[in-house]
């Protein structure tokens, strides 16, 4: 077990670490290089989209409900195959069009509708605010378990929320331009895709080839324990086809409609042939990030970890097999995972609030003496407000539901805004 202090040490450390090289990003990109504005790092923007969710909750539900899990990462596979005809056309538009946001894309398409545009913010807010507290949880959740004191999680969310709500402001809310790209935040997401990474993978190597003699090893053990229907699909799984179509096709919507995924995939896209580039290096960090999900999932089982805690194997293996470090190096792409979420997802439901209810309802005093510092101040409020609601459902409601589930709920929510009937006169995109 680790120190508070210890713990919040850390994660300060680690903030300062990403608040350096995003303004390290920043100046090479004012300067005309090229360090952010490559397909290597847009690609593993992308990645943003595996969240604590993947980091934590894949294993508990690989744990759970086996194969399941797949589908929320084969749905961003097969949507990335169409990415140059459909989200190249979709940057085209809204770098023609100067939109910043998915309700403002929405809206161009039904004639810029502003009740249209409110609604989708709306249901954004309320859907992904869910998705937000799901990181707060995880981080908290995970922060007890390291300290071995549950009473400290609340606390630590609370700070953390407030330097990441601080740190959202400083890299995404400094102009009130809100179609500028935000090269040092991008740059910092690509970073914490690759701790994650990482650290993931590392975990994974332990308990496959540290603890059991591979992949093979622990799988034919799982096969001849009590938990052997959680390698199949149908019959006598807990899960149906249905729900494996189902969850693959929510995914593929998420992949395209999470506000979070539309500001890195299209408001922070540089170039159009970077798109090319990510539609096999995306698909390849998926397939990288959960190559070990079922040997630590099947592992944690066999090592009798308790299957109420699935969600923190990760963690809980490495801490009661003696290896505090790999414990440690795990919580760090945890916190990675989470914080990205939370920073760009803060910044893009900001926008999307400031462009349909704010902009709207105060443009008449545009007049005003100090009108653009009063924008750009209730912004800040906003972005801070946002991430605050995501940690008042994480300590109110987060306890009640897993990670899993959680994430659903804001997977089906944005899926909503997928085209269904058009009016007369409009494509898809």
């Amino acid at each position: 077990m680790f120190s508070t202090t210890v713990l919040f040490s850390i994660i300060f450390a680690y903030l300062v670490i990403l608040f350096l090289i995003a303004h390290y990003a920043e100046k090479r990109d004012r300067a005309g290089s090229n360090l952010v504005s490559n397909p290597y790092v847009y690609s593993l923007s992308l990645a943003v989209y595996c969240t604590s969710w993947t980091f934590y909750g894949s294993v508990g539900k690989a744990a759970n409900s086996g194969l399941s899990f797949l589908t929320i990462y084969l749905g961003p596979t097969l949507m990335a195959v169409l990415w140059w005809i459909i989200l190249r056309k979709i940057v085209y538009v809204c770098k023609e069009n100067r939109i910043t946001t998915i309700s403002d894309f929405i809206a161009l398409r039904y004639g810029n509708s502003l009740f249209l545009s409110a609604l989708v913010t709306f249901v954004a807010v309320v859907g992904i605010t869910p998705y937000l507290g799901l990181q707060l949880k995880a981080i908290m959740t995970t922060f007890s378990i390291m300290a071995g004191k549950p009473e400290a999680s609340h606390f630590a969310g609370w700070v953390i929320t407030l330097l990441l709500g601080v740190f959202a402001i400083f890299f995404g809310a400094r102009n009130v331009d809100v179609s500028e790209r935000h090269s040092g935040l991008v740059f910092a997401v690509a970073f914490e895709s690759a701790i994650k990474l990482i650290a993931f993978i590392s975990v994974g190597i332990s308990v496959t080839y540290g603890l059991f003699n591979g992949f093979t090893d622990i799988f034919e053990q799982i096969k001849q324990s009590q938990y052997s229907a959680i390698m199949t699909l149908g019959g006598e799984s807990h899960v149906s086809f249905l729900e494996w179509t189902s969850l693959t096709f929510l995914s593929m919507m998420a992949i395209l409609f999470l506000p979070r995924q539309f500001q890195v995939s299209v408001v922070e896209n540089s170039s159009y042939n970077h798109i090319k580039k990510a539609m096999w290096l995306f698909p390849l960090y998926l397939f990288l990030i959960n190559i070990f999900v079922l040997p630590i999932a099947y592992g944690g089982l066999l090592l009798g970890e308790p299957t109420g805690n699935a969600d923190y194997f990760v963690l809980t293996i490495p801490l009661n097999q003696g290896a505090p470090m790999l414990a440690l190096l795990a919580f760090i792409g945890g916190v990675s995972a989470a914080t990205a979420m939370i920073i760009v997802e803060s910044l893009a439901l900001s926008t999307m609030v400031m462009n349909s209810f704010v902009m709207p309802a105060v443009w008449g005093l545009n007049a005003m003496k100090g009108f653009y510092v009063m924008i750009l101040n209730t912004r800040r409020i906003v972005i801070v407000g946002l991430v605050f609601l995501g940690y008042a459902f994480a300590v109110y409601i987060g306890d009640f539901y897993s990670l899993v589930n959680i994430g659903l709920k804001s997977f089906e929510a944005v899926t909503i805004f997928a085209p269904q009937d058009l009016p007369s006169g409009y494509t898809l995109l």
